[in-house]
């Protein structure tokens, strides 16, 4: 967003403030200047006239011009430009002016003819480039001779200043004026109401506004009789200081008005609309196929607030122009994929960040620059379809906003804070509340806080006292205290195991979601306005960010990889939880003599086996994943303390991130166990351990033979685990499983009968309960 000063002060009077100070004062109430560009005029450059245009004797693309300087001979002048023409108020600069460029001037004999000066184009004089020929000096008042740098509008400064995306308020000359108001708490000048052309037809008369079904959009038309259009240099200049694009006088004065109100303003030419049989023309709005507000008349001439085709943009010789002023709600805007419409203009990006709503405040002030400038017919009247927009309310305890603030401000400072910026607030005193209307075009302020934020930004936060902070003593222990503690005791682990810490945006790619088969967000929740192409999306796992950050790591020569993150996901309906996931790809350890310099890698008993450090005991049901992005063959759900925690898994897609083999664990956060450690009491009397080797059908999970020895096992049984699977075709339909008995006495040390007895009751349960005996 760039401002200049003269053209602030229109609508603030700052002439008392420098430029310094005014930059220091944005900076201050979050308006960050980012650049200052000073503009003035060389001496020796004037006001001058042409009286009179005649072609070169010897060139045919030169002119001879007279022109009054207010000396008191008329100098003659040899110019090149196409548009230098009689009767025009020129820049001359004199002989002995030196130009921005170095170029002096002095008397010359162009093609046998005397030339004493050079009418001068904006670039020459050190400003932006207006035009393809000589600056004119349009909408100037003052006397022949005078000199351009006496002329206050010739000397001004244009200041950059860089927006953050919610303040689409202060996309306007008059957006930032009204920020300054409050801090300078100084009056806004409001232009007057145009006042109406009575010898002019209503607009009813020629122009019928249809508005089929329901929109979101607000709009209002005028209809505008061109007899003669201008623009003042003054307009030209500040156009070229922002960089604005604007062609044509009408595109001229709407890119003007648009960037002095903040009022989104467009064009038609009236052959671009539907005629009847009396020559009335009807512009309909309605809505298309992606939700969004379009306008029409022979064909779709418009996406409000997004673009318009070009073949409905009016020419300065047109007989009748259609004017539209429009406000589209940002947020629908940004829903409804309008970033998709391939030829939006900068129309979008106001939109999106939300332009001035007040459309009769913007309309009003075109028509005021408009019968400034040019001869022109504007229709009584206007043609409207405003949607009602009421403003949301937000009160707040004054003992709250102090709080929040950190000082105590004077009530009658914070009212008059807020209502410098249009806030429309009231107190309560049998409450001590405070009661705001927020204003249409601060769509960003949704609550109590951010109105605190309106009053420290105005305030200043250097002019807030510092306090010293209290310290008490305090049981601060809660749920988020503890989830802390939690996810720091495990953090601790995972690096113990070996693990490296990597942390993601929350944010995913949808279509690489989608491709590997992972759950998505539904389409009415998506993000309206994601901050890339890649980052679309609210991630719904973790593994797709952990298997990029591997590959990244294995590609800059890592010959192996182990990486956690701690962090949220979300599900369809965009509830989030906490998950801790886990990968480990190429080789398991360093390469030292110890391994001879040929570590193993990673497979999936290595892997769970790592992953046990960290989480501790759990039990690996067999599975079937749900999505693409993992082997079938190597997956599993883990279970802790008999609840389904997540799942273990190898990579299906290794080759396509360049990876070996790969493995990943992700479990939900809250699964896990956390707390005080209870001590369990133990024999002191020595355990026993006996292996079984057992005829187990090969169909029969492992986990359904450790929950009946859980179930029904003796007590004396305190560990159990397998320690080899044996199969042969001897074997038929069944496999051979190990394994391990520990036995613990909690009197006396146990006899070799009470030993035998103890085993012969395990096999007797799972004998009885799965049919599995002893090899």
């Amino acid at each position: 967003m760039i401002i200049t000063r003269n053209w602030l002060n229109e609508w603030i009077n700052l002439s008392a403030v420098s430029t310094d100070e005014l930059c220091k004062t944005l900076n201050k109430i979050g308006l960050e200047v980012a650049a200052v560009t000073s503009y003035s005029v060389v001496d020796g450059c004037v006001v001058g006239f042409v009286k009179s245009r005649t072609p070169h004797p010897n060139a045919e693309k030169l002119s001879v011009c007279i022109v009054d300087v207010g000396q008191s001979e008329p100098l003659q002048i040899v110019c090149g430009a196409k548009n230098v023409r009689e009767g025009q108020l020129v820049p001359v600069a004199l002989v002995g002016c030196k130009l921005p460029n170095g170029l002096e001037i002095k008397e010359a004999e162009l093609r046998g003819v005397k030339s004493c000066g050079m009418i001068c184009s904006s670039s020459e004089l050190g400003y932006p480039k207006t035009n393809d020929g000589i600056m004119v000096l349009d909408g100037i008042t003052a006397a022949l001779g005078t000199p351009l740098n006496k002329i206050a509008d010739f000397n001004d400064d244009a200041i950059e200043i860089e927006l953050t995306p919610n303040r689409g308020d202060c996309l306007s000359i008059y957006g930032v004026a009204r920020d300054l108001s409050a801090v300078y708490n100084a009056k806004i000048t409001i232009p007057p109401e145009a006042a109406e052309d009575i010898g002019q037809i209503g607009i009813g008369r020629v122009l019928n506004l249809n508005i089929e079904g329901a929109i979101d959009s607000s709009l209002i038309y005028q209809a505008l009789r061109p007899q003669e259009l201008k623009s003042s240099v003054i307009a030209d200049l500040r156009l070229a200081m922002i960089g604005s694009s604007a062609q044509s006088i009408i595109d001229r004065h709407l890119a003007y008005a648009t960037h002095s109100t903040g009022v989104i303003l467009r064009a038609y030419k009236a052959d671009a609309l539907k005629k009847d049989k009396n020559d009335k023309i009807t512009l309909t709005v309605k809505k298309d196929k992606n939700s969004l507000d379009a306008v029409w008349g022979k064909e779709r001439l418009s996406y409000v607030g997004i673009s318009q085709e070009s073949f409905s943009k009016p020419n300065d010789s047109d007989e009748l122009i259609i004017l539209e002023a429009s406000y589209a709600d940002p947020t629908q805007i940004a829903l409804n994929g309008a970033r998709a419409i391939k030829n939006s203009d900068e129309a979008l990006f106001r939109s999106l960040r939300g332009s001035e709503p007040n459309l009769a405040f913007g309309i009003n002030y075109l028509s005021l620059i408009l019968n400034k400038t040019s001869k022109v017919g504007i229709l009584t009247g206007t043609q409207r379809a405003v949607k009602d927009r009421s403003p949301h309310q937000i009160s707040g305890h004054f003992e709250d906003i102090y709080s929040i603030i950190g000082v105590e401000i004077p009530k009658t400072d914070i009212i008059t804070i807020l209502k410098n910026l249009q806030f429309d607030s009231v107190v309560r005193p049998e409450q001590n509340v405070l009661v705001t209307d927020i204003p249409l075009f601060r769509h960003d302020v949704e609550n109590i806080q951010d109105i605190c934020e309106e009053i420290v930004r105005i305030v200043g936060i250097d002019n807030i006292a510092s306090s010293p902070l209290r310290f008490t003593e305090a049981n601060r222990t809660n749920a988020i205290s503890e989830n802390f503690e939690k996810k720091k005791f495990y953090r601790h682990k995972a690096t113990a195991a070996g693990f490296f810490e990597s942390v993601h945006y929350i944010f995913g790619d949808r279509e690489k979601q989608e491709f590997y088969g992972f759950p998505s967000l539904d389409e009415e929740l998506e993000i309206a306005n994601p901050i890339t192409t890649e980052l679309n999306t609210l991630r719904t796992t973790c593994a797709l960010n952990l298997t990029q950050a591997a590959s990244n790591n294995i590609k800059a020569g890592r010959k192996g990889v182990c990486l956690f993150e701690l962090g949220k996901v979300f599900d369809s309906r965009r509830n989030e939880r906490v998950v801790m996931t886990f990968i480990a790809s190429g080789e398991s350890e360093r390469r030292s003599p110890l391994n001879h310099g040929k570590p193993s890698e990673f497979d999936f008993a290595l892997f769970a086996q790592r992953i046990a450090l960290v989480l501790g005991d759990f039990e690996i049901i067999k599975a079937e994943p749900d999505n693409k992005f993992y082997s079938p063959y190597e997956y599993g759900e883990i279970a802790i303390n008999g609840k389904t925690a997540g799942y273990i898994a190898r990579v299906g897609v290794e080759k396509e991130y360049d990876l070996g083999r790969t493995y990943i664990c992700e479990v939900d956060f809250d699964t896990l166990p956390y707390g005080r450690k209870r001590a369990k009491a133990y024999s002191k009397l020595p355990s026993v351990s006996r292996d079984l080797s057992l005829l187990v059908p090969k169909e029969l999970p492992y986990a359904k033979i450790a929950n009946a020895l859980k179930e029904s096992a003796p007590k004396e049984l305190k560990e159990f685990y397998p320690i080899d699977i044996y199969k042969d075709d001897s074997l038929g339909e069944n496999e051979s499983l190990t394994l391990t008995l520990v036995f613990e006495p909690e009197e006396k040390t146990f006899t070799e009968s009470e030993i035998n007895a103890l085993v012969e009751r395990v096999l007797e349960i799972l004998s009885s309960e799965l049919k599995v005996n002893i090899r």
